[in-house]
């Protein structure tokens, strides 16, 4: 079925199996008042039990999220009252509901009826979205619903044209079109013999089938001209047929298809009998809903309407939250999507099923949200981030009305999950429930209406605010019953998705209604990933909910979901069980890690790790919501901006972006098995080189960087500069007579490379005397005087927004490019990276501190900015070391990394996935 066939309430099951027959005695009170008697009656009604005491929970008694539902809509056709979700859970018995309805605690809703029709009918809230993209694109079929049976019998094909028309009359939405006038799409309503079905019939080999019902499947509609529903009868024998229906979806969801085939039988059952099917008029009809949801909803404009007061909790509930979740994809994405999608089966055993309810129940959670919150931590593990959004649709039949009728009522809610902080599950769960309960109450709003106003970031390239959902299947079989005939559905093979993943489940139970498994798919666009990264996905979903418990924290969950789930213990820092330094037996390179400063930024830089490799989101994505806490902006955005709108002119954007990259190439190298012995850091990459070392935690590092940055922009502009010459610091001091102070020493990189800062005039008239002399000197492209003094307006500010904070003993040796020599983690304080602003960078020193014990030096950066100057005291050691660089400014910014493995492999290094993680990701690269 396409994505939005599905549209069951999200939480399934509450806490215990469901319940048939006699309730078990409790020992409860019986009914005291009227209204507790009627409670009782409807929680008889709902539950399927034929005695209910007013001290009984409703989940005790076999309730479950979609039971809740049906029971709110039940007390709101009894006792005109509202009774959300949330309330259920909040007041499970029959007591406490009955003093929730004694208080009006809730408030009250129209009541739906038959409406009187204007002139011009508007599309609901939910269709306007489905209107407006099928005038867009034109004619497709991204959001058709198809479904097809198998009949075995003697088939009456004219009692079965005749039924399907007798469908048509009974349902509206079935004979409505959808034209524009005048700029304003409506709902016109045509009679029956204005919008006939034709049942076209095809002879057809079993062979042919399949291939068959896709195409016919694809029928692209025209909504402003036809109306939604189309039949077709594929004739294998002369007493078996496959029949196929497909609808619109803005005339159909996945709890319509259900009374809609229901409905087809009873005419057909009629109709084969030589008269009209007898059927109950249906109550009210999908134009009174449109009509009826817009007076529920009430004017956007009034603060107190329903609808203003549900856009204010979302726009508070999904504040702040990314444009779109990082997930684990191989692939760039299409700037106009294909919706080519595929499938995988997932299958959850009987004995995790039991597991899950169990924990549902003691936690006070339903099994929905404990699939929802092992989701949500399996995504975390693969490198989504810990802000995590997931969809999830909703039925939107909030009356007892509409249970019968076929139409789109179908809305979508965005749940957002944070993982962050490494929650034990059951506080995760906590979250979850806090979250889901919320977005349950605040349903009403339609998502599309919701997107209008939130306005987030647009691209035809992704859904917005949602690009994974979770969907529990929860509505009543479709079951096509045809006198005298056998019927079976018969699968259609549509591949289309309109979603990255879309994860479809549904609960098998026992006869006695215990749990027997879980079923379903995950749905995947094939624009993004293969069928081998579903599989390993699924695979990491299905460990991961086999291995929950109420204390079991997350880093160790994910870590036993297996090796594409462990990029979220490693940067948890969980233990990898690998040594460092030397090595063994003195046979490995002795590697060291040296962290550039923030120059030769470039548009992109990142990307394509970003999008391939887990490990590396992870860390980038841990970084943006850290910096999260300090600013307005997203790390993670800013990644993709290209120009104009990159900032890599803003050394307050640059330097937290560059940051996280040296964090992310770290832990790459760490995951390939890559550990150095010791690590430095030159400028700002003295906070990376700390993270690395183990001297500062991270959500430290990322608010030194933060202050350290942001203070810089005070000095920065475009009569401030740097430039580098080759030549050694002493040599070029005499260069610089008779400059007053305006141009001085910022850095000694190495031997024969020294960099300046200083006003920019007069450092580009040093500059062209130098070339004049033949020596190497440029200007460098920044405008912010470091490590000089330029910085003297900026120092007080800077130490008292750094403040205090706890650095610790490192678990390897530093070198510090501030004194030249190791670094005591006790001197570390604010006043120590004070002095790494303003004084002279003495990187040659920290490098030649390396080299007394390692003879690899690897230049963690965005692009090789200081490895000439490394060479150069590596060429001066006796060592003879050699020095590597990661990314590399022009090229796939994966290449360096392959090409830095492959180096230290034939060095001697032990890499845990050596030349064949190397080769693969040539491969990734070439795709």
């Amino acid at each position: 079925m396409t994505d939005a066939a599905h549209t069951g309430p999200f939480v399934d099951d509450g806490a215990s199996a469901g319940a048939t027959g006699p309730a078990p005695a409790s020992g409860g009170r019986a009914p005291r008042t009227g209204d507790e008697r009627l409670l009782c009656t409807v929680f008889c009604q709902v539950l399927g039990v034929d005695r209910v005491t007013i001290d009984d929970s409703f989940f005790e008694l076999g309730g479950h999220s979609l039971l809740a539902s049906r029971l709110s809509a039940r007390i709101r056709a009894v006792f005109d009252a509202e009774v959300p979700l949330r309330t259920v859970f909040e007041s499970p018995t029959v007591a406490s509901l009955a003093e929730r309805l004694r208080t009006g605690a809730d408030s009250r809703r129209p009541r739906l009826r038959r409406m009187a029709r204007p002139l011009e009918v508007p599309l609901s809230h939910t269709q306007r979205r489905l209107w407006f993209l099928n005038r867009l694109h034109g004619k497709a079929a991204h959001y058709n619903l198809p479904v097809a049976y198998r009949l075995r019998g003697e088939l009456d094909v004219p009692a079965l044209r005749h039924a399907l028309n007798d469908l048509v009359h009974r349902h509206e939405t079935l004979r409505t079109a959808y034209p524009d006038w005048d700029g304003r799409p409506q709902q016109v309503v045509l009679d029956q013999a204005e919008a006939p079905v034709g049942l076209e019939t095809e002879d057809i080999t079993e062979a042919e089938l399949p291939r068959a019902l896709t195409t016919a499947a694809g029928y692209a509609f025209d909504l402003a001209v036809e109306t939604t529903l189309r039949a077709g009868l594929f004739r294998l024998t002369r007493n078996e047929h496959v029949l196929l229906l497909v609808v619109h979806h803005i005339a159909c969801d996945g709890w319509s298809l259900s009374p809609l085939v229901r409905d087809l039988g009873l005419a057909y059952t009629a109709r084969s009998l030589g008269r009209p099917p007898d059927w109950e008029e249906l109550p009210v009809q999908y134009v009174d809903y449109t009509l009826w949801q817009r007076e529920l909803l009430g004017d956007a404009d009034d603060p107190s309407s329903l609808s203003s007061r549900q856009v204010r909790f979302w726009q508070s509930e999904l504040e702040g939250m990314p444009d779109r979740l990082r997930i684990d994809v191989t692939s760039e994405r299409r700037a106009a999507p294909t919706h080519r999608g595929g499938r995988i089966a997932v299958r959850v055993p009987p004995r995790t099923h039991r597991a899950l309810q169990e924990l549902a129940h003691e936690t006070g959670t339903s099994v929905f949200m404990v699939v929802h919150a092992a989701l949500a931590a399996t995504l975390d593990g693969r490198g989504a981030g810990s802000d995590i959004a997931i969809g999830t649709p909703t039925a939107g039949r909030s009356d007892t009305k509409l249970d019968d009728l076929v139409g789109f009522f179908v809305n979508t809610l965005v749940l957002r999950t944070r993982t962050d902080g490494d929650p034990t599950f059951r506080e995760l769960l906590g979250r979850v429930r806090g979250t889901d309960l919320a977005a349950f109450a605040h349903q009403d709003v339609p998502f599309d209406h919701l997107v209008q106003v939130l306005n987030p970031s647009r691209s035809a390239a992704w859904h917005p605010l949602i690009q994974v959902m979770l969907a529990f299947q929860n509505n009543e079989a479709a079951s096509l019953s045809l006198d005298g005939i056998d019927t079976r559905p018969e699968p259609v093979e549509e591949g289309i998705t309109r979603f990255d993943l879309r994860f479809e489940l549904s609960e098998r139970l026992t006869d006695s209604q215990q749990p027997a498994g879980i079923d379903g798919s995950l749905a995947f666009a094939r624009d993004l990933c293969t069928s081998e990264d579903a599989g390993l996905l699924v695979r990491d979903f299905l460990a991961v909910l086999d291995s929950v418990a109420p204390d079991i924290r997350l880093s160790e969950l994910v870590a036993r979901g297996g090796p594409t789930a462990a990029p979220r213990a490693r940067a948890a820092g969980a233990s990898t069980g690998r040594t460092s330094g030397r090595g063994t037996g003195g046979a490995e390179p002795r590697v060291a890690f040296v962290c550039s400063p923030y120059g030769q930024q470039w548009v992109g830089m990142g990307r394509s790790l970003f999008r391939s490799d887990a490990v590396f989101r992870a860390a980038v994505e841990e970084c943006d919501t850290l910096l999260g806490r300090h600013t307005g902006w997203s790390l993670v955005h800013e990644m993709f901006l290209d120009e104009p709108d990159a900032r890599t002119g803003d050394v307050g954007v640059m330097q937290p972006l560059v940051f996280a990259i040296q964090v992310g190439i770290a832990r790459w190298l760490d995951a390939a098995g890559v550990v150095p012995g010791a690590v430095a850091g030159h400028s700002v990459g003295e906070i990376a080189a700390c993270v690395i070392a183990g001297i500062l935690d991270l959500p430290t590092a990322v608010r030194l960087v933060h202050h350290y940055s942001d203070q810089q922009r005070r000095v920065a502009g475009p009569g401030r500069g740097m430039a580098v010459v080759e030549l050694g610091a002493r040599e070029l001091s005499s260069h610089l007579s008779g400059q007053g102070g305006e141009v001085s020493i910022a850095a000694e990189n190495g031997p024969r490379t020294t960099v300046l800062a200083g006003d920019r005039p007069a450092l580009e008239a040093v500059v062209s005397r130098l070339q004049a002399l033949d020596v190497l000197a440029a200007m460098v492209r920044v405008d912010v005087p470091a490590h000089s003094a330029g910085i003297d307006p900026v120092m007080g500010d800077l130490e008292q927004a750094i403040g205090t904070f706890g650095a610790r003993p490192g678990r390897i040796m530093m070198a510090s490019s501030v004194t030249g020599g190791v670094l005591d983690w006790r001197k570390v304080d604010a006043r120590y990276f004070v002095r790494n602003l303003r004084r002279p960078v003495r990187l040659a020193e920290a490098t030649r501190c390396l080299l007394e014990r390692h003879d690899v030096l690897v230049e963690i950066s965005a692009h090789p900015v200081l490895a000439p100057a490394l060479r150069q005291s590596a060429d001066d050691s006796a060592a003879g070391a050699t020095v590597l660089t990661t990314m590399r400014r022009g090229e796939d910014d994966r290449t360096g990394l392959f090409d830095a493995l492959d180096a230290l492999e034939r060095l001697g290094a032990r890499v845990s996935s050596p030349a064949s993680r190397a080769a693969q990701g040539r491969q990734r690269c070439d795709r």
